[in-house]
């Protein structure tokens, strides 16, 4: 996992030269049934992926705010809907222009602790078999010891500089904020606030890593969180951090999804 407090990133296939950043990649999964997540993007900077996304509407895709620093002037940012293998020619692959990415917060001071961001799309996805939306729900409470499973295309080795070429999925468990704040784990750095949850495993051998960042946390079907920070990947005891969708960060998706603010 990486370390919350930083923001250096390569910015070829998801990789990093630093433990200090702040992308993810699957630990400890297995590869999913090919197409069985259908709401899963990748974003991509001149083709290579850089960070995950899901997409809640046919025109705008959720993230994690910090994926935008990774892109830079001369880059041709794109999502890519309806893929399993990143490398392949599949015919169920959707690729898109992106119109704007809209931050919740564009104060560097509030980056850390709102890591999340939309992204609309040039034109609307067409809808299909590969290509599904995830849906927001209201409730946003997660027990103490949930197990979730969180999805990306990051790498499968801790110590691998590239991400995955297939979806990898893995099932971690949710640790309460008042454990992640402790001294043992976190110890208040970052601060795990009420918009944010931990989820990992004890012995450190599943987490989120690097080319992950923006991806679902789904636990018992619904869609609790997406993929934000960390320390370097499969830590015991520094279990990822992920963006919680409170009532706060609802609230603003809908309002931006509205057809008066969505142009």
């Amino acid at each position: 996992m990486t370390m919350f407090s930083s923001f250096l990133f390569v910015l070829i296939a998801g990789a990093y030269i630093t433990p200090e950043c702040f992308s993810m990649e699957i630990i400890g999964g297995r590869q999913v049934r090919p197409h069985s997540r259908p709401f899963m993007a990748s974003i991509q900077y001149d083709g290579n992926h850089v960070c995950g996304g899901v997409l809640i509407h046919p025109q705008w895709v959720l993230t994690a705010a910090h994926c935008h620093s990774r892109f830079t002037n001369g880059q041709t940012p794109a999502v890519v809907l309806g893929a399993h293998s990143l490398s392949k020619n599949e015919p169920s692959k959707q690729t898109f222009g992106i119109k704007k990415f809209i931050p919740f917060s564009r104060l560097p001071s509030e980056a850390k602790s709102n890591d999340i961001m939309l992204i609309k799309l040039h034109t609307a996805a067409e809808l299909n078999k590969h290509v599904q939306l995830l849906p927001l729900r209201s409730k946003n409470y997660i027990r103490d010891g949930a197990k979730c499973q969180v999805t990306g295309w990051g790498s499968t080795n801790p110590d691998s500089l590239t991400i995955s070429d297939t979806l990898q999925e893995v099932t971690i468990t949710v640790i309460s904020r008042k454990r992640c704040n402790s001294q043992n784990f976190y110890n208040h750095n970052p601060v795990i606030t009420k918009d944010m949850i931990c989820a990992g495993d004890v012995r450190g051998q599943k987490d989120s890593c690097q080319g992950d960042s923006g991806g679902p946390l789904i636990c018992k079907g619904v869609f609790h969180a997406i993929v934000s920070a960390g320390h370097k990947c499969g830590i015991a005891k520094k279990p990822g951090i992920y963006t919680l969708l409170t009532k706060k960060y609802q609230a603003w998706i809908t309002s931006k999804l509205a057809p008066s603010h969505a142009r």
